[in-house]
């Protein structure tokens, strides 16, 4: 076997696959979000792309959700399936070698065929970092979205807990989504000040298509004091789209972490320390 720039020329072949998970973060600044599109940059398809170059095979990296264009993350979780009898640490490293500097292969690790990135977790957690003043945020482009007027965080606060527990969060998803039901349970939801800002914090078993952003921006509406708290909850109950926030901007959004049952990563999977504000 022999490596050249990370490149394994000659792969040594097993006669059954494995199936490797790997974490990943990103700085989505770059690409036209996680999912492969044609003739657009994607994390999947420079993942994909990079292992190629590796190996010499054609794989599929099945991601634990889609983020869109601009949105980041610090705890995206993918799994694919290789013949290739390479470490997992050389994989980790020779994936970091061939992908983007804005993507990181954080943790690399072999899982059981019965996992899957996507279908195997129970929950994820996002982070939602908001820069709140006169000034544009110059020195973090694309890292936060900006808000030029003060927000009411006890208001916020208090329009946040009509959103806790289980509901149908049909107000808050985007046309687009694939799942078929729009009830979620929302384990907790934050926010906090921050350097600068604010930072708003969400976890949930699962999350509908774009249903962070569309959280944030109704919060907004209420922060900036156009609305009341209470006119959250009726959004929530009237089940429109139409009716609740704007769509908040997807620089500020992260994923932050997938959940799962067993840790696939050990504690290679701990939270990630890197700070934030």
């Amino acid at each position: 076997m022999a490596v050249g720039r990370l490149i394994l020329r000659r792969p040594h072949l097993l006669t059954e696959f494995r199936r490797i998970a790997l974490r990943v973060a990103y700085h989505g600044g770059d690409f036209f979000g996680f999912q492969r599109q044609p003739d657009v940059p994607t994390i999947q398809g420079e993942l994909e792309s990079a292992w190629q170059k590796i190996s010499q095979e054609r794989v599929t990296m099945q991601g634990s959700g889609r983020t869109d264009s601009k949105v980041h993350a610090l705890g995206q979780v993918a799994h694919f399936e290789t013949t290739s009898t390479l470490p997992v640490g050389k994989i980790q490293q020779a994936l970091n070698a061939q992908v983007p500097r804005s993507i990181s292969v954080r943790a690399c690790a072999d899982v059981s065929m019965k996992f899957h990135a996507c279908h195997s977790a129970i929950g994820k957690r996002y982070l939602y970092l908001l820069a709140v003043g006169p000034d544009r945020p110059v020195l973090r482009p694309g890292l936060v979205a900006w808000e030029r007027h003060p927000l009411d965080l006890f208001a916020m606060r208090e329009a946040a807990q009509f959103l806790l527990g289980h509901h149908d969060f049909a107000a808050f998803a985007a046309r687009g989504g694939s799942t078929q039901t729009t009830t979620r349970h929302l384990r907790s939801l934050h926010i906090q000040r921050i350097r600068g800002g604010f930072m708003f914090s969400f976890a949930a078993d699962g999350f509908l298509y774009r249903m962070v952003r569309n959280l944030v921006g109704s919060l907004l509406e209420v922060g900036k004091g156009r609305r009341a708290p209470e006119w959250v909850e009726a959004v929530l109950q009237g089940k429109d789209r139409s009716r609740g926030g704007v769509t908040a901007s997807p620089e500020g959004l992260y994923l932050l972490r997938s959940l799962y049952l067993s840790n696939p990563f050990d504690s290679s999977f701990a939270e990630d320390k890197e700070s934030l504000s």
